[in-house]
């Protein structure tokens, strides 16, 4: 049987290359079409089929094996910020405003190198292979589009595995979290309605901008006295609006906000909790307020016999000692989370991009001086195939 290493290692320079036209070529969300227009040529060259599903960008890909058996699904996202880079390096962003700093380069790069590999292992394979290239992930829409486009009607998957960069990571390691790992992330927008006029007669008022500032004390209550302390949950008003001028009470005010949670339960909770103290403080204060949602993903919970068998697959590749597990969650987002409600078990991992030799790979993601250590690609599609494999004995 061919070693996974050994092909990695032959098919490894080819790739990066491949990383850095893709690193200096970034398209932001559902403006991927020269990003798509390379994974399909890559693909196609790999010889594996692509299906037509109605995707205007990103692509899925299906391997079938060489015997009968079940469907492993391995997943990433394919867009870019919209930031400048800063890294000065020579295959840096050619484009204006848009750079990778959120690593999906690096994810991009890794499935085409699984596709490569395991197309040569085709023969090997009990069962098939879904590669799903997913556009839009910065809006959080990109995995729901998966789903509209119903790329499951074909070939339905038994399993979703995936990966994201970390650059607190050293390359050539993993970081494993089971159970929740990444937070749930909906945004909400506050209209706080008063009675406006002028500033130095208040008491002819209604003023919204007092009532906001009471709104926003009395909205961290939720998280310190109504949510479960032992499930973490992040209340953050990251925007406030309201009046023109010094000596004007305003009409109103508008906030946005966004709500982070590990436990759907408790996500639902502080969601009609917000919805009660915005309203009732505005109230209690002669004014009025309104509430609206934006859903958006819901937390990401690791399967832990995937995480099991990933950190087998790594013990098998890159070495138990580059293996280590991750003790606390991140309050970050990530909608591969939609995919799992729809499909049962999955899981992701944190592929380590750090390099303590230097110390510009350590700024961290959406940083636009980040730098990310090439060693991580080798070592993500390593991984990743040899659980395919082991997945699909």
């Amino acid at each position: 049987m061919a070693d996974v290493m050994e092909l990695i290692k032959q098919h490894e320079a080819d790739m990066i290359g491949i990383r850095r036209h893709i690193h200096a070529n970034p398209e932001l969300s559902n403006e991927e079409n020269r990003t798509t227009a390379l994974i399909r040529e890559k693909l196609e060259e790999y010889g594996i089929e692509i299906m037509e599903i109605g995707l205007k960008t990103g692509v899925v890909g299906f391997l079938k094996g060489g015997r009968p058996g079940k469907t492993v699904a391995i997943r990433e996202d394919i867009d870019a910020l919209p930031m400048s880079e800063k890294t000065g390096l020579p295959y840096a962003s050619s484009v204006d405003g848009v750079c990778h700093s959120c690593g999906h380069d690096i994810h991009t790069t890794v499935l085409l190198f699984c596709a490569r590999v395991l197309s040569e292992l085709r023969d090997q394979l009990s069962g098939n292979v879904l590669f799903l290239f997913q556009p839009a992930e910065e809006r959080g829409t990109g995995a729901r589009q998966l789903l509209d486009c119903k790329f499951y009607e074909p070939v339905k998957p038994d399993v979703l595995v995936g990966l994201h960069v970390s650059p607190e990571y050293p390359a050539g390691s993993i970081g494993l979290k089971e159970g929740p790992a990444n937070a749930s992330c909906d945004t909400f927008y506050i209209k706080v309605s008063g009675k406006g006029g002028h500033g130095a007669h208040p008491e002819n008022c209604i003023d919204p901008v007092v009532i906001s500032g009471y709104v926003i004390t009395q909205l961290q209550t939720v998280i310190s006295r109504e949510n479960y302390p032992v499930y973490p949950g992040v209340l953050t008003i990251g925007s406030i609006h309201g009046g023109t001028v010094n000596n004007i009470i305003p009409d109103y005010v508008e906030m946005h906000g966004t709500l982070r949670s590990l436990d759907p339960d408790c996500r639902k909770k502080m969601m009609a909790a917000i919805d009660r103290v915005v309203k009732g403080c505005a109230e209690s204060m002669r004014g009025t307020a309104e509430v609206e949602w934006e859903i958006g993903v819901p937390p990401l919970v690791n399967d832990d016999s995937i995480i099991e068998a990933v950190a087998e697959a790594a013990a098998k590749t890159i070495g138990a000692d580059h293996v280590s597990y991750v003790k606390n969650p991140s309050m970050g987002s990530e909608d591969f989370s939609v995919l799992f409600p729809k499909f049962g078990p999955g899981a992701q991992f944190r592929l380590g991009s750090g390099n303590n030799e230097d110390p510009n790979s350590r700024h961290g993601l959406h940083n636009s001086k980040n730098v990310f250590d090439e060693k991580c690609i080798r070592t993500g599609a390593s991984v990743i195939i040899q659980y395919a494999r082991d997945f699909l004995r």
